[in-house]
């Protein structure tokens, strides 16, 4: 749909006092943030369209050949679907653009942070398993001046008072 935009003043303002068209215009208006958005990531997806078009191609010829029985196409239509929810997302995704990328480039997702994560959720699994329906017997000081006899707990408590010195002084240098 193309429109002639009239290049006389008097058109233009004949074309402005329709409420339809101001209308418009103020909707456009209103949406221009996220429409600017739109438009560069639009620019950006059709700059890598050879790309993705490649990786797609590949990725369809891979199902193809892999999809020969029919729990495969099960998993796959299930994979479509799953995509299909997801679909509703792209706009909120695109409000928060910023904030993800900001998450995605900070060091929280380096791989040796990752790591020591999932060592401290493994490790509270763990103490969950061997703790639950125990009682609760804290022994006193001398049963944890054992305890301090431990290397695993040296190592922990070595770790603990680490972290605790570096963070300190990083919160105080923020």
């Amino acid at each position: 749909m193309t429109a002639e935009i009239p290049t006389d003043t008097d058109a233009l303002a004949a074309m402005l006092a329709d409420p339809e068209i101001r209308e418009s215009l103020a909707v456009i208006l209103a949406n221009a943030p996220a429409l600017a958005a739109l438009a560069s990531m639009s620019t950006a997806l059709l700059q890598r369209g050879p790309e993705l078009t490649d990786n797609i191609n590949g990725m369809v010829s891979q199902l193809r050949e892999s999809t020969e029985s029919d729990g495969e196409v099960s998993n796959l239509r299930g994979a479509v679907g799953a995509l299909n929810e997801l679909a509703p997302l792209t706009g909120t995704l695109a409000e928060r653009k910023d904030t993800i990328q900001g998450f995605l480039d900070s060091p929280i997702l380096r791989p040796e942070i990752i790591d020591v994560v999932g060592n401290l959720g493994e490790a509270a699994l763990e103490a969950d398993t061997q703790t639950k329906g125990k009682q609760v017997n804290a022994g006193g000081v001398f049963s944890l001046m054992r305890q301090l006899k431990d290397p695993d707990v040296q190592e922990t408590l070595s770790f603990l008072l680490t972290f605790a010195r570096v963070f300190g002084a990083r919160q105080r240098g923020a």
